[in-house]
């Protein structure tokens, strides 16, 4: 049985964690990973800052402390950081998984480690992909797009039209403050008992959201400024409980950012057939079919318009929520566990 060793020197973070408490979409893609890699018959390890240790679905967690360097292993998957890139240069097998624009790699404590140890870098979009330069070291570079929650592609029934409900789950710090000022200037005024749900804080974060603390508060303050503009303020819940909110949504609203290599949000409210309106950063084109499962935005008045548009217009609506339906532009974590096979082998 071909054993891996994932090693992560990031925020705290286990199964147990991802299952009760609300997790940022580069932790949820870790766990969902690891998971269907032992469904798949591996001998799965992690090392790294986890709450709880011993075995949970079939991965073994343990701390991440001195008894890694006992370990044994045939394949090593390194996520995000620099500090193992190093970890046991005999191996062959070295997998380097990484969540932000690559730019954070043109750093001599990165870029001196990968040119010693190459590894083969895992991207998670075609845009990923190119925010490292053609020059920089690696030894294979591979686009493997994150899953999406299995669960979440069993219910393909059509729903009536919801009310005009309109849904953000991501990071304040992403957009919050600009589509608060949309909401309350352009969009509100012109949407008949339109509201928007706000699923968002610091906890999501780790030590993250602790060190924004206090911009992620100013942002949230504002946000409750407006309730009687149709702004709901709620704080982030679990996951099985925010995908009933989107289902629930009429349209996912959010700005993007260059920062965005995936948009596990976006992917989430696509495949709960949610359309989704955005702007034109990083991966999100790759999330949603524009015109058919919900619009890219070039500019702030055609987010602006177009979200009118689709909280207004029952029959658009419809139209993309059909589209969603038949629509398979994402995947589910099992078969995402299955591409991860053929640079594991």
């Amino acid at each position: 049985m071909t054993k891996i060793l994932f090693i992560d020197d990031g925020i705290e973070f286990d199964s147990e964690i991802f299952r009760n408490k609300p997790l940022g979409g580069a932790e949820v893609a870790f766990v969902s990973l690891v998971e269907e890699l032992a469904n798949l018959g591996y001998e799965v390890v992690v090392r790294n800052n986890c709450t709880k240790e011993g075995f949970i679905k079939n991965v073994l967690w343990k701390k991440l402390n001195a008894q890694i360097y006992e370990e044994k292993f045939d394949v090593v998957v390194i996520n995000r950081g620099d500090k193992f890139l190093n970890f046991r240069r005999d191996c062959k097998k070295r997998i380097f998984w990484i969540h932000n624009p690559a730019s954070y790699l043109l750093k001599y404590r990165y870029l001196s480690k990968l040119f010693l140890n190459k590894a083969k870098i895992v991207f998670s979009s075609q845009y990923h992909k190119r925010t490292y330069p053609w020059w920089a070291p690696s030894k294979e570079r591979i686009v493997i797009p994150y899953g999406v929650d299995n669960s979440l592609f069993i219910n393909k029934k059509k729903r009536s039209c919801p009310r005009p409900d309109a849904i953000f789950t991501s990071n304040a710090m992403r957009g919050l403050e600009w589509l608060l000022e949309l909401w309350v200037t352009k969009i509100h005024p012109n949407v008949k008992d339109g509201k928007l749900h706000l699923y968002t804080g610091s906890a999501t974060y780790g030590k993250y959201g602790q060190k924004h603390l206090k911009t992620i508060n100013r942002i949230i303050k504002k946000a409750e400024s407006f309730r009687n503009k149709g702004v709901i303020l709620k704080s982030p819940v679990t996951r099985s409980k925010l995908f009933q909110k989107i289902k629930n949504s009429r349209v996912f609203l959010y700005k993007g950012s260059n920062d965005e290599t995936f948009c596990m949000s976006a992917a989430e409210s696509q495949v709960l057939k949610t359309p989704g309106i955005v702007k034109n950063y990083g991966s999100l084109s790759e999330r949603i079919i524009h015109n058919k499962t919900g619009y890219i935005c070039n500019n702030d008045k055609e987010f602006c318009l177009n979200t009118i548009k689709l909280l207004n217009d029952n029959n658009l609506w419809m139209k993309m929520h059909k589209n969603l339906l038949i629509t398979n532009n994402h995947h589910t974590w099992s078969e995402v566990a299955k591409k991860w096979t053929k640079i594991i082998d």
